[in-house]
């Protein structure tokens, strides 16, 4: 009978162990439960996360496909108006050449007409002094003072018709000069803005780059070992000193390696097989390494053989 009064009806002691160890396998249990479901839930989310990812660049290269294409049209215009800009730029030109080639020849023709004028002017100066002396030609002399009158008169109304036609002919030439020079102005515009339009198409080019290699690297495949030729590498402590063991694809077991002789293998595997070598690496439970340590070995080694890193 126990201190409480109650009989003790276990056949030894026994029973009572067994009793304690349920509840705490039982407890080891549902820590274990409440781990596979936490690392469910994290994969859970880590995946909801990369489909977001997905769709965002998807929506993204979309975007960039469709300006690029808005940006190829919009040069297409620019170019076709740069190049009527510098037609009509070409026809203005040659309008200019010729106003100056119609002014120097109205220029030439005042000249000569100045001089007829100053010749015919001498003429009248003569006959007037040659009127004192013949009497008998004034009348001939009258004539021809009014003959010389008269065309002196045409030249003069000549002179001021050319001087008009002149005149017009500077403020046409003026007013085609300004035309020319708003004409020159609209077009550096147009070759700044195709030259920004450039500029941002060329950034569009880089940012969609960017955007598909970022797209080919979400749906890139999973690193797996189904149908590659499995090389294995394990890697633990002894005293401090890092050992190293190879198992290739026909070896039956491990053999210890240094590493250099490590990278020789490695690098006769990936000669032969080439993107079919599937490097394993593996940490015993006891192999004294660090996180780090691990991290970069298994980095390091699998970028320089392993066929999911040379693509």
């Amino acid at each position: 009978m126990s201190g409480g009064g109650f009989v003790d009806l276990r056949l030894n002691e026994q029973h009572s162990g067994d009793e304690g160890f349920w509840p705490s396998f039982t407890d080891i249990m549902t820590v274990i439960v409440m781990i596979f479901l936490l690392a469910m839930l994290t994969l859970m989310v880590k995946n909801m996360d990369l489909v977001h990812q997905l769709r965002s660049s998807l929506d993204a290269e979309r975007m960039a496909s469709a300006q690029a294409r808005s940006t190829t049209h919009i040069n297409s215009e620019l170019n076709q108006r740069l190049k009527h800009l510098e037609e009509e730029a070409a026809m203005l030109r040659m309008r200019l050449m010729n106003l100056g080639e119609e002014h120097s020849q109205t220029v030439a023709q005042l000249g000569s007409s100045q001089q007829e004028n100053i010749r015919l002017m001498a003429q009248l100066a003569a006959m007037t002094q040659q009127r004192d002396i013949s009497r008998d030609a004034k009348a001939a002399l009258e004539q021809q003072q009014a003959a010389l009158l008269q065309k002196q008169s045409d030249m003069e109304k000549k002179q001021t018709d050319l001087t008009a036609l002149l005149a017009q002919r500077l403020q046409q030439l003026n007013a085609q000069q300004q035309q020319y020079q708003l004409k020159e102005e609209e077009l550096g515009t147009l070759k700044s803005q195709h030259i920004t339009q450039l500029e941002r198409l060329k950034k569009l080019e880089l940012e969609y780059a960017s955007l598909d290699k970022k797209y080919h690297h979400l749906i890139r495949p999973a690193r797996s070992s189904l149908g590659k030729v499995v090389t294995m590498v394990r890697y633990h402590k002894q005293d401090g000193v890092l050992l190293i063991e190879v198992k290739g694809p026909k070896d039956a077991q491990y053999h210890p390696v240094n590493g250099t002789q490590l990278h020789k293998e490695l690098t006769a595997l990936q000669q032969k097989h080439g993107k079919k070598l599937y490097v394993r690496i593996v940490f015993p439970d006891d192999s004294g390494l660090s996180y780090t340590e691990a991290w970069n070995l298994t980095e390091s080694l699998l970028r320089l053989y392993d066929y999911y890193y040379q693509e």
